[in-house]
């Protein structure tokens, strides 16, 4: 691994440290007073500006392979159309939890109207795993793999990049999901699980234990996604470009 590469991982273990502690202390902030209202909104648009570089600047590091130094100013002069493109990507998966907590009552609907139609009864249970699979795919699959690369191209190219949506190899479609359930969705199962501990301290060290791995799971998940979206044999069809200082 070269330098640079591991200065990269060094600073998204830096990085990505500091902006959990910083949104477990946003979490803490009072909003009873306007000046701390005021305190708990710029703390989180500076999560969410500091996220955004960071890892707009690995992007645009796997795409270009410039120095460090140029992938984050890049991706600082490209941070409206990145927020622009999160901000669309939020919506999405806001729409989708919505969609989730609602569906046990469109559930019940169409478990009642196919009991009808076939003359064979439908339970709801059955309709809701039906529900929560599809629900699962379009989490997992069907809006992060077209979105990433994306999300690449504007760290890159600014709002120009948006014309990379979808623009995926189809390995990629295999690929995106399994770092993503790596990066996000195993390190949580891995805290939840509570292994069987003779003593307080065992405990202690089994939870410190348990949550440096998920962190270097997540680390390591994400930046091996952004590498495979951005650059190497390139999953992302794109023009090679010349990033300016």
């Amino acid at each position: 691994m070269t330098r640079p590469n591991l200065s990269l991982v060094a600073i998204h273990l830096a990085g990505n440290a500091l902006l959990l502690w910083l949104g477990y202390y946003w979490l803490g902030i009072g909003e009873s007073r306007t000046l701390t209202l005021l305190w708990s909104l710029s703390v989180a648009l500076f999560i969410v500006c500091t996220a955004s570089v960071l890892h707009g600047a690995t992007f645009v590091y796997f795409v270009e392979q410039p120095r460090l130094s140029q992938a984050f100013r890049t991706a600082l002069r490209n941070l409206p159309a990145i927020l622009a493109a999160a901000l669309v990507i939020l919506a999405l998966y806001l729409l989708l939890n919505r969609w989730a907590d609602y569906s046990s009552q469109p559930a019940f609907k169409l478990a009642s109207w196919l009991t009808l139609k076939f003359r064979k009864p439908v339970k709801p249970s059955t309709v809701i795993r039906v529900f929560s699979a599809v629900t699962w795919l379009f989490r997992w699959v069907i809006l992060p793999v077209p979105f990433l690369p994306m999300l690449s191209g504007v760290a890159s190219n600014g709002w120009r990049g948006f014309a990379r949506f979808c623009k995926v190899k189809p390995l990629y479609w295999l690929q995106a999901p399994i770092l993503l359930l790596c990066a996000f969705w195993l390190p949580f199962k891995l805290l939840g699980w509570v292994p069987q501990a003779g003593s307080f301290v065992m405990e202690i060290l089994s939870f410190a234990a348990r949550l440096l791995f998920a962190y270097l799971l997540f680390v390591a998940s994400w930046l091996l996604l952004a590498f495979l979206t951005s650059a190497g044999k390139p999953v992302l069809s794109h023009s090679k470009t010349t990033v300016s200082p």
